[in-house]
């Protein structure tokens, strides 16, 4: 079986993914495309790492970089993006309206979507075309089978070093989360069941997303706390009610690392 079958079909699958939603966004913003383009970009850049190791070959890595500038930019104005709607979730939770910060936020925003739309017109698709035509190069010769058999090594090896990782996961939960991503990619493009069940990769998606939601809190958190020490006096209202907001979330933030360390801990016991 011929190696594009287990990784190049699907980097060409995300190239598309990618490209389709590039497409959107320079011809009008839409907010499903950035999230969509940025989640393409991060399996692409995933393949990449497995297939340097696959094929003992760093450079399998370049030639990403302006996508890499790209994905930034457009990561600076998704996390304001969702900074809003968490702020929306918990004004509609405590009834208050954090005005100052709102404000504060919605200006960020609309300074960051000229940004994107600079880095948009700068950015030349073909960068993944070319890099996809290298990539069919390299894997050329390659045995399928082979491929498979040293990706479960590879595997193997992450796993045992998520667990290292895992063991207190509010010590580096960044870390684990990269990890588990990586992981994630690379065994959902694996042949079914592959080293894991369904039902154990369902589990480790589950860690996953609460990381994720994690991570937008931990975002959100540190954009207020730096509002408030900056632009409010501590004698105003809004200074206060944003110190219990920045609680609130921490709370919260708590929770979900709790719940996301016991899905982990249960994909990785078994």
């Amino acid at each position: 079986m011929p190696a594009t079958f287990f990784i190049l079909l699907h980097w060409k699958r995300q190239q598309k993914v990618f490209l389709q939603n590039f497409s959107k966004l320079t011809g009008q913003k839409e907010t499903d495309a950035v999230h969509e383009l940025r989640v393409a970009v991060k399996k692409l850049r995933s393949y990449l790492k497995l297939l340097a190791i696959l094929l003992d070959n760093k450079d399998s890595e370049t030639g990403f970089e302006k996508t890499e500038q790209l994905f930034s930019v457009l990561g600076k104005y998704r996390d304001i993006e969702v900074g809003l709607l968490l702020l929306q979730s918990f004004e509609k939770e405590n009834k208050i309206t954090y005005t100052a910060f709102r404000f504060h936020l919605k200006i960020a925003l609309q300074r960051t979507e000229a940004w994107v739309q600079n880095a948009l017109s700068k950015y030349d698709e073909k960068e993944i075309t070319g890099l996809t035509g290298q990539l069919g190069q390299n894997l050329k010769e390659s045995n399928h089978q082979k491929l498979l058999d040293k990706t479960g090594i590879i595997l193997n090896k992450e796993l045992k070093k998520l667990k290292q990782v895992t063991k207190h996961l509010a010590r580096q939960p960044h870390e684990a989360r990269k990890m588990l991503k990586n992981i994630f990619y690379w065994i959902s493009i694996c042949p079914k069941d592959f080293l894991i069940s369904s039902g154990e990769l369902k589990k480790l998606k589950k860690s996953l997303d609460l990381l994720g939601d994690w991570q937008d809190h931990e975002m959100l958190c540190s954009k207020i706390k730096h509002f408030r020490k900056d632009f409010i006096p501590d004698s105003r209202e809004e200074y206060l009610l944003l110190k219990e907001l920045e609680k609130n979330i921490l709370s919260k933030m708590e929770t979900k690392l709790q719940k996301a360390d016991k899905e982990i801990q249960g994909f990785i016991s078994t």
